[in-house]
C-alpha cells in the first residue's frame, strides 16, 4: 500500500507514528511545501527571541525522524490539488504522485486581510519558521524601533510582548472590545491584559486598521481608527505582524466532491474539509487531520479547531485508521493557553451559549467555569501577574549588533523561558460529567492536566 500525506505538521508527524506502530512495511510519502523537518508550529515567538534550541524547535528529531519511520520525505513540493477520482495527488509544475491512501495534513494559511498597504516591506504574518526568522533578522538589522501587531489572539499578544522585551516600541491593534476574544470574554480579559499594559504595550482596543503608509517600498506607518467613526490617527511603524487568523487549505480539494464543512442553514463554509469520527473524509481513501479539516467535539459537534493538540490527536486517529484498525476520535475540546511570561491565561471548550458561570482562586490562578444545562461546557483561567529574572542563556543578551538596546532590555524583567500554565480542560471530555461536590472538589484542587495524545486520555477523577 502505498500512502501519501500531504503536509509537514503536527498532524502529519503523529499519523506518520500511529501507522508505523500498526503497519511497518507499507510506503509513506510526506510532501511538504517547506525545506524543514516537522517543527513545533506553537514556538515562533521563541524562534524570534532566539532562546529555542533546535531540538525543541524540531521536536521529533529534525530529518532522523523520517529515517527511523521509514518515509520518503519531499520538501518543497507544493502540492496544488488532487484528483480523487484518480487517486492522484497533484503537485504544482505537474508532477503527479498515484496514492492507496492519502491524508490531508496541509494545515491553515495566515489570513491578510484586504488592507491598502499590504504589499508593503516590513509587513509579514507570523505563521510559520520562515517568517520568524525574517522578523527576527529584520529585527537584529537594526531598522526597526516600533512594531504594529494586527490582531490580540494568542499569537498576537505572544509577538507583543516577545518585541517589547526585546526593546522595541509596541501597539497592538484588536477590533474587539478585549484582547484573545476567542479565549477569554471581557472580564477576564481586562484582567489579563492589565499587567501587558502595565509593562509597557499599547492596546488599541475597538479599533480597525484602515491603511499602510510607506515611502521607498516599506512601511512607516499605521492608520488606525475606532470603530463606528471616520477620525483616523497614525501610528509610527517600521515592521507590521499581521495576526488576524488562519484559514484551511480546503483549496486542495475545490476541484473534487470532498465535502466541506458547511453551515446547513446558511449554506456558508464555516469550517475545514468535512471528516468523520475516524478522520475519513466523503472519500473513503482519502483522510484529513489537524487545520485542515472540520472534526468531531466532545460534544458530537462538527467544528473546526485550528490548535496544536487538536492536530496532534487526530493526526494519530487517521494514522490508525489507514493503517487497517477502526479507531473512534474520542472528541475534540479547543483548549489553549497563550505563553505570555508576565502572566499567563487559557481556555477550553465553549462558552459562548453558556447558562451560567463560577469563578474561583486557585494556586495563584482566577479560574472561571462556563455550565450549560448543568454540565461543564468551558472553562477560563488567568494568571496572577509575576516577575522573572532574566535568562542569561538568551542569545540575544549576548548579539553585540544590538548592545545600545542592552539598557532598555535590562530594565524591562521577564526575557527567558516562558512558562505557560497548566492547561485545564480533561473535566470537559465527556457531556454527561454534571458539576458535582467530588468533581468541583477535584477542580478547585487542580486535579487537572493537558494531553495532547488519545491515547493517554484517562480521566483521573
Amino acid at each position: 500500500m502505498r500512502v501519501v500525506i500531504v503536509g509537514n505538521g503536527p498532524a502529519s508527524a503523529s499519523a506518520i507514528e500511529a501507522f508505523r506502530k500498526v503497519d511497518k512495511t507499507s510506503q509513506i510519502i510526506v510532501l511538504s511545501d517547506e525545506e524543514f523537518p516537522t517543527y513545533a508550529p506553537n514556538c515562533m515567538e521563541n524562534v524570534i527571541r532566539g532562546d529555542i534550541e533546535e531540538e525543541a524547535l524540531f521536536y521529533k528529531g529534525g530529518f532522523s525522524f523520517y529515517e527511523k519511520h521509514q518515509v520518503d520525505f519531499r520538501p518543497n513540493k507544493e502540492v496544488v490539488g488532487i484528483d480523487n477520482r484518480r487517486k492522484v495527488v497533484l503537485v504544482k509544475g505537474g508532477e503527479e504522485v498515484p496514492y492507496d491512501k492519502c491524508l490531508l495534513a496541509a494545515g491553515a494559511y495566515a489570513f491578510v486581510p484586504p488592507i491598502q498597504g499590504v504589499e508593503l516591506g516590513g509587513v509579514t504574518s507570523a505563521k510559520n519558521l520562515y517568517d520568524a526568522r525574517r522578523i527576527r533578522e529584520w529585527i537584529l538589522s537594526g531598522r526597526v524601533r516600533s512594531v504594529v501587531i494586527v490582531g490580540a489572539g494568542p499569537i498576537g499578544v505572544e509577538d507583543a510582548e516577545t518585541l517589547k522585551h526585546m526593546g522595541l516600541e509596541v501597539h497592538v491593534v484588536e477590533f474587539f472590545d478585549r484582547v484573545l476574544p476567542r479565549m477569554l470574554d471581557k472580564f477576564m480579559a481586562d484582567r489579563y491584559v492589565k499587567p501587558l499594559e502595565e509593562g509597557g504595550i499599547n492596546f488599541h482596543l475597538n479599533h480597525q486598521v484602515v491603511a499602510l503608509h510607506g515611502e521607498d517600498r516599506w512601511v512607516e506607518a499605521v492608520e488606525i481608527r475606532p470603530n463606528g467613526t471616520d477620525k483616523s490617527k497614525f501610528i509610527r511603524a517600521d515592521l507590521v505582524i499581521l495576526s488576524t487568523g488562519v484559514r484551511p487549505r480546503t483549496n486542495l480539494v475545490s476541484d473534487t466532491d470532498i465535502k466541506l464543512h458547511i453551515n446547513e442553514t446558511t449554506g456558508r463554509v464555516v469550517g475545514g474539509i468535512l471528516v468523520n469520527a475516524y478522520q475519513q473524509t466523503s472519500d473513503p481513501d482519502v483522510y484529513a487531520a489537524g487545520d485542515i479539516c472540520s472534526g468531531l467535539d466532545a460534544w458530537g459537534n462538527h467544528r473546526w479547531i485550528a490548535l496544536f493538540p487538536t492536530a496532534q490527536q487526530s493526526g494519530a486517529i487517521a494514522g490508525f485508521n489507514m493503517a487497517g484498525l477502526k479507531v473512534e476520535n474520542p472528541g475534540l475540546v479547543d483548549y489553549n493557553a497563550v505563553k505570555t511570561r508576565g502572566v499567563t491565561a487559557g481556555s477550553g471548550g465553549t462558552f459562548e451559549d453558556a447558562e451560567e458561570s463560577f469563578t474561583f482562586e486557585w494556586e495563584g490562578k482566577l479560574v472561571k467555569v462556563f455550565l450549560k444545562e448543568g454540565s461543564l461546557c468551558g472553562y477560563q483561567f488567568v494568571g496572577i501577574e509575576r516577575r522573572k529574572s532574566l535568562n542569561p542563556r538568551n542569545a540575544f543578551l549576548k548579539n553585540k549588533t544590538i548592545r545600545s538596546w542592552s539598557e532598555k532590555v535590562l530594565r524591562d524583567l521577564g526575557l527567558g523561558l516562558e512558562s505557560s500554565g497548566v492547561l485545564f480542560h480533561h473535566f470537559l471530555r465527556f457531556k454527561e460529567r454534571k458539576l458535582e461536590e467530588g468533581v468541583l472538589k477535584a477542580i478547585k484542587g487542580g486535579m487537572l492536566r493537558s494531553l495532547a495524545n488519545p491515547t493517554f486520555e484517562i480521566a483521573i477523577f
